[in-house]
């Protein structure tokens, strides 16, 4: 059973998230998160040391969704070509999945932290290579299975996939056009099966 403080803390990570998210670490005030929790900047304080460990488990809250969520994807059953197809399915809604989220939490916080707080920065890289690890696995157990043929690496091919797909979510987020998702994922499914399909 979980404590009032517990609940508490819980609370005011799954409120603040998508407002770091939306916002930044530098953009996010001190009052907006006061008003969106209803808590005062002390009761904030008394959970969290300080608006960067706030901005920090904020942000491991989006990513820990988000790494959930692409677990679940790649465990399927089937071949590792099934799987895969699976991932790119997922991309496909992924704006509806991080909406509630604020968007892309490895977008939105990789790019707003890298040059004004180390910490967040380092953990949307550490979640960028968490996912790519992810998808290499399947690879490598998908090839050693004969299931699929590499042309690459499995850690190399897993890298480019993810940077096909992050920069369509990148450019479907500021262009405000999910067509640059759709059109970038439809495509990545006609070069997987040319690419490593038996």
């Amino acid at each position: 059973m979980t404590t009032k403080a517990e609940r508490t803390t819980r609370y005011i990570i799954e409120t603040v998230a998508p407002i770091f998210n939306k916002h930044g670490y530098v953009g996010t005030s001190m009052s907006d998160l006061t008003e969106a929790t209803g808590l005062t900047k002390g009761a904030l304080y008394g959970n969290f040391e300080n608006k960067e460990a706030l901005a920090l488990s904020a942000f491991e809250y989006n990513s820990n969704r988000l790494l959930q969520a692409i677990e679940a994807k790649l465990s399927i059953d089937g071949s590792a070509l099934d799987k895969v197809y699976s991932l790119t399915n997922f991309y496909r809604h992924y704006d509806e999945f991080t909406h509630d989220m604020g968007g892309c939490p490895v977008l939105n916080t990789g790019v707003d932290a890298e040059h004004n707080n180390k910490l967040l920065a380092a953990a949307a890289r550490e979640t960028v290579a968490t996912i790519e690890g992810k998808i290499a696995l399947v690879l490598e157990v998908g090839a050693k299975k004969n299931e699929i043929r590499l042309p690459v690496a499995p850690l190399q091919f897993a890298k480019q996939l993810f940077t096909m797909l992050q920069g369509a979510v990148a450019m479907a987020t500021i262009c405000r056009d999910r067509k640059y998702l759709l059109n970038t994922v439809a495509y990545l499914d006609v070069l997987i099966a040319r690419e490593i399909k038996r």
